[in-house]
């Protein structure tokens, strides 16, 4: 697995144990200014307004 697709599913691990699983806080553990803590966000991002989506078809 390439280098950014890791860190985006790390952050959308962060935000599904987080959200689903009653989990600790997702926070990025990057600096803000690296490639790593960019993608991480777009992961956890990305998880997150899937999850949304997925709270309104299911409400």
């Amino acid at each position: 697995m390439i280098r950014p697709e890791i860190y985006k599913r790390e952050g959308r691990d962060a935000v599904v144990a987080e959200r689903l699983q009653n989990g600790p806080p997702a926070r990025n553990p990057y600096s803000s200014r690296t490639f790593r803590a960019r993608y991480w966000s777009y992961g956890a991002n990305a998880a997150s307004q899937r999850i949304d989506e997925l709270m309104r078809i299911g409400a």
